[in-house]
């Protein structure tokens, strides 16, 4: 059984009741996600020992986070990996001005650690270079919040839920499967292309080329991004 992960619509709950705003404590939102029971979850899902203390405190007002911690965390929601060296390096090198200083101490705010979650989708098709003017325009000055379009939790709630709403579309799941089967298949009928090869050698390359195949499909997608990145970079003269 694959262990349980968060959404990323539950993850901006989260989130929310890590700062505090919310009613009802981040260890609950936790056990409570998904469709699964409580016991489920906790066998599932590894909680974060700091979320543990969060409860025993019965903290209300938003809790800083360190590093590790945010990797902890982000680690949770589905599709993303984090990893304490990657972060390191975001923060004192690739986006240290859309970071600042730790906002909480020597700990990093909700909003900073959201930041960190939103680089990572991003950076899955995006260069930095890329994703620094196109947050910049968000968030405008970093030290200051009260400038911000929208925050970073908010604008992550809200991308969150496009996905959720575009994850539950039946074609979608339809499509990615059907995608799936037709590069298989047809891969399938390159046994005879192949005929000179060992079956052993055969399944090598049948595995390869599924794969490859379906990188370059990615690729075409990421290149669809890539042209309307460009598009909002001329719209907006970035």
């Amino acid at each position: 059984m694959e262990p349980y992960q968060l959404t990323r619509l539950e993850m901006a709950k989260l989130m929310y009741a890590l700062k505090g705003q919310l009613d009802i404590s981040p260890l609950t939102i936790l056990l409570n996600s998904g469709n699964n029971t409580s016991n489920e979850i906790e066998h599932k899902l590894k909680i974060p020992e700091f979320i543990l203390r969060y409860e025993r405190k019965k903290q209300k007002t938003e809790r800083g986070l360190s590093t590790n911690e945010i990797v902890e965390l982000g680690n949770l929601c589905e599709l993303t990996s984090l990893k304490s060296t990657a972060i390191q390096n975001w923060i004192k090198r690739d986006i240290k001005d859309l970071m600042g200083h730790p906002e909480l101490g020597k700990k990093y705010s909700i909003d900073q650690a959201v930041i960190l979650l939103i680089v990572r989708d991003l950076k899955s098709v995006y260069d930095f270079e890329t994703i620094r003017p196109i947050l910049n325009m968000i968030f405008n000055t970093i030290t200051d919040r009260s400038d911000d379009v929208v925050s970073p939790l908010r604008f992550y709630e809200g991308y969150a839920k496009v996905l959720e709403y575009v994850y539950q579309i039946k074609d979608y799941i339809r499509i990615e499967s059907a995608l799936k089967s037709i590069v298989i298949e047809q891969t399938n009928r390159l046994r005879e292309f192949y005929h000179d090869l060992s079956d052993d050698e055969w399944n090598i390359v049948k595995d390869t080329t599924s794969v490859t195949v379906l990188s370059v499909v990615v690729s075409h997608i990421q290149t669809t991004a890539q042209t309307m990145i460009q598009q909002i970079f001329n719209k907006y003269h970035i």
